[in-house]
């Protein structure tokens, strides 16, 4: 992979080994299944912080640039919760998508780690690799499916960077998906970010900026309402990469970061950025 797009276009492109391919493709389509569910069956595996933050969850799009959606939440730390609820509610729809949605972690690991010890190597993040192994019981997967009933256009994904460390868009039923670069003219100028069968595209988020002193910059992206989304919606998969030893945002004392101003990280100095993480 191209490290060096990382400073340039906030993202690289990484090709897709076909075996982790099919399996998130499988994953994907029991995804669709999982979600067509009633909804007294699928809030049976609610989300939840104690079990490390893993389950389904409905958002209405209530609140300040709140999104519309549903997603379920895989990590390894959570793994026996989800199993062990999987089995009291003995729905085999549920068990195939909890299943197929679990084993992603295992496989997307050489990929992350192969990220990490590149980022450590170009830009001098010391200790990264490390930090990424040791940390792969909070990887997590992400299944999202935005829904329709939308204009062309309109923002299904209000524009905002990630929490954790880096992330992986794995899947993207549609385009949709954008990103606002670093040289923008103007907050409006969001160009399409691209994600095919062939390859995955990682990006940079907030832990990676305080962690590298400002030499990644956390990207921020959307996504839009096309024609062919619109309607029916769209769904998603992604995987985000938390560095376990590195602060957090700290959302309470800095806000939500779907309500800053896009870009608004890109300009900061690195001692002005750490004021926004816990202590």
């Amino acid at each position: 992979m191209n490290t060096q797009d990382l400073e340039t276009t906030g993202s690289v492109s990484v090709t897709y080994p076909s075996g982790l391919r099919k399996a998130v493709e499988d994953a994907v389509e029991a995804w669709e299944i999982f979600c067509a569910l009633p909804s007294e069956v699928k809030k049976n595996l609610p989300y939840s912080n104690s079990a490390d933050g893993v389950g389904y969850e409905l958002k209405d799009g209530s609140g300040n640039k709140g999104d519309r959606k549903e997603n379920f939440d895989v990590a390894l730390s959570g793994k026996d919760w989800l199993l062990q609820n999987i089995e009291r509610i003995q729905n085999p729809m549920m068990l195939d998508f909890v299943q197929k949605a679990v084993s992603l972690v295992d496989l997307v690991k050489p990929i992350v780690i192969g990220f990490a010890s590149d980022v450590e190597k170009d830009f001098g993040v010391r200790g990264l690799v490390d930090e990424v192994s040791h940390g792969e019981d909070v990887f997590f997967i992400r299944f999202i499916h935005y829904f329709g009933e939308r204009s062309v256009g309109e923002e299904t994904a209000s524009a905002h960077t990630d929490q954790s460390g880096f992330t992986l868009h794995l899947f993207e039923s549609d385009k949709g998906l954008q990103c606002l670069p670093y040289n923008a003219a103007s907050l409006n100028d969001f160009v399409d970010m691209p994600v095919s069968s062939g390859e995955t595209v990682i990006i940079p988020s907030m832990q990676m900026q305080l962690r590298s002193e400002g030499k990644l910059i956390a990207l921020c992206h959307r996504v839009v309402a096309t024609v062919e989304t619109k309607d029916n919606g769209r769904y998603s998969a992604v995987c985000f990469v938390q560095l376990k030893d590195t602060p957090k945002y700290n959302k309470e004392r800095s806000g939500r970061l779907q309500e800053k101003t896009p870009g608004f990280n890109y300009t900061m100095t690195p001692g002005e950025f750490s004021e926004l993480f816990k202590r």
